[in-house]
């Protein structure tokens, strides 16, 4: 349906997502009702389903464009330089807001048959295109090493943005050590132990 939407559409559409992100963040899952968010943005319930025809809908679609943006950061990385900023950027929305969107999908993922694609979906796009980036900056790596390294950044990445979340302090500390061991585990500094 989104492709038949008009420019006005398109644009009510952003509005709505853009309010629901709010909405999830600031006041959580058990707050993200449709009538809400319809309230929020001035529209009837109708009017709302006619752009999400249930909560799900609208919970996948805030989701999708919080990874959207997320994939924008990462494939701008087209330089090992890059990368260690992107991970900062990424750091940073994780523990400003997104965290809260991507927390609410793995919880949900759990119980949710929907949920546990998508955020199945979500994960091996992410490791894709990390591994674009690891292929680019460290050349002559086995399939497996570089599927292991992007696993293994997604894992640094989310764990600090975790425990800045849990507010264990060292903000800056912890994301510029991060930075530069996801450029280290990129570029394949350490050899990666194998099995």
């Amino acid at each position: 349906m989104v492709n038949s939407l008009s420019t006005r559409g398109r644009a009510r559409r952003d509005v709505v997502l853009a309010i629901a992100r709010e909405l999830l963040i600031e006041e959580g899952f058990d707050q993200f009702v449709l009538r809400r968010i319809a309230a929020r943005t001035e529209m009837t319930l109708g009017n709302l389903q006619y752009y999400f025809a249930t909560r799900d809908d609208l919970l996948e679609a805030v989701i999708r464009a919080e990874f959207d943006h997320d994939l924008a950061a990462v494939r701008q990385a087209a330089t090992i330089e890059g990368l260690g900023d992107a991970s900062r950027a990424l750091v940073r929305n994780w523990t400003t807001g997104a965290g809260s969107i991507f927390g609410t999908m793995s919880l949900l993922a759990y119980h949710h048959e929907r949920f546990r694609r998508l955020n199945h979906e979500i994960y091996e796009t992410f490791y894709g295109e990390l591994e674009v980036l690891i292929r680019r900056v460290s050349t002559g790596s086995s399939d497996t090493d570089v599927s292991m390294r992007a696993r293994l950044i997604t894992s640094v990445l989310d764990g600090v943005a975790l425990q800045i979340h849990a507010g264990t302090g060292g903000r800056r500390e912890l994301t510029t050590h991060a930075a530069a061991l996801v450029v280290a585990i990129a570029t394949g500094i350490q050899p990666l132990p194998t099995d």
